[in-house]
């Protein structure tokens, strides 16, 4: 490894407010604390929620001014003697903030080992995408042989995520999306229906393909999707609440829930509530990763100083797979 140099760029935000506000800039390479680790970033994931955390509307808000990202791979750079990671260890991980940077400050347990099959863009997909559609599933949802599970946003980071696993569990997926493209995309990755939601009838569609309902329906997106998503609950259906894309949480009936004796869970972890539990789910996909059963798709990669430019794509659903950034 090459000597740590002392700055870097990275993208700070100063302020609550819009990706204006945003500084690209040199700081200092982070200093570790008892328990981290410095992994030397090789490319880092964008999320949906980049922008609710940019304009302050996210649940989690760090002192300011911060650097932003959540979602990384890289290389370590820098490990304490008792450290199980090494120097050049491949790794991704999940983290509040600092992804957006050339070096990341990240704590042991949050690391996953990348398979030596999986490139640093696609290993910037497991840590949230991939951990999240596990824990929507497996945890929230309580997938099995033959479940019929409706996916929505199929070809987003959260979609394809799902879409694998679930067929890999032996589930049968309705998958939405938003153009023949993104359609495709969900049919690549094994789905067994199709369904455009810009059609005006999409949901007759979902009832045609599910007549008795679905066990499960995977919503990233909100508003009027999830009320339509009610409709298309089976008997103790589950509405697996993973985000709002479309930039409106929706107000759900709660009769709609109990005439079904159905539940809306928001689905939700992190490493202070759910440690343990999160670091199996991210060993486990780290090992379907290596035997081939799950495919990280990267649809788009920019540049780190093009992350206005990548924001703007993802927040306008240009994209499909995971948006990364290239270091």
């Amino acid at each position: 490894m090459s000597a740590i140099p002392q700055r870097m760029q990275a993208w700070i935000l100063p302020q609550w407010g819009a990706p204006s506000d945003l500084r690209f800039e040199s700081v200092s390479v982070p200093e570790l604390s008892a328990g981290e680790v410095l992994v030397e970033v090789r490319a880092a994931g964008l999320n949906f929620a980049d922008g609710l955390m940019i304009a302050g509307k996210y649940q989690v808000k760090p002192p300011l001014p911060f650097i932003l990202g959540a979602e990384l791979s890289g290389v370590v750079a820098v490990a304490p003697p008792d450290s199980k990671f090494r120097p050049g260890d491949r790794v991704a991980a999940q983290v509040w903030t600092g992804a957006y940077a050339q070096y990341c400050a990240v704590e042991e347990r949050r690391l996953i080992r990348l398979p030596p099959n999986l490139s640093f863009a696609q290993g910037a997909a497991l840590p949230v995408s991939y951990t999240t559609a596990h824990v929507a599933l497996f945890r929230d949802g309580g997938i099995a042989l033959g479940k019929r599970v409706l996916v929505h946003a199929a070809a987003g980071g959260i979609g394809v995520a799902a879409t694998q696993l679930a067929k890999a569990a032996g589930a049968w997926v309705i998958a939405t999306a938003s153009t023949s493209q993104k359609l495709a995309v969900a049919e690549a990755n094994g789905a067994d229906v199709m369904v455009n939601y810009r059609e005006p009838d999409w949901t007759g569609m979902v009832r045609a393909a599910a007549p008795r309902g679905v066990d499960m329906v995977v919503d990233p997106v909100g508003g009027d999707i999830t009320l339509q998503s009610l409709h298309h609950l089976a008997w103790r259906g589950r509405l697996l609440l993973v985000g709002f894309a479309s930039g409106a949480p929706a107000q759900i009936p709660a009769n709609r829930l109990l005439v079904k004796a159905a539940a809306a869970v928001g689905v939700y972890w992190n490493f202070e509530n759910d440690g343990p539990l999160i670091e199996r789910i991210q060993a486990e996909l780290a090992e379907r990763a290596a035997a081939g059963e799950i495919r990280p798709l990267v649809g788009a990669r920019f540049p780190l100083e093009d992350y206005r430019q990548a924001l703007q794509e993802l927040g306008e659903g240009r994209t499909v797979g995971k948006v990364v950034l290239d270091l």
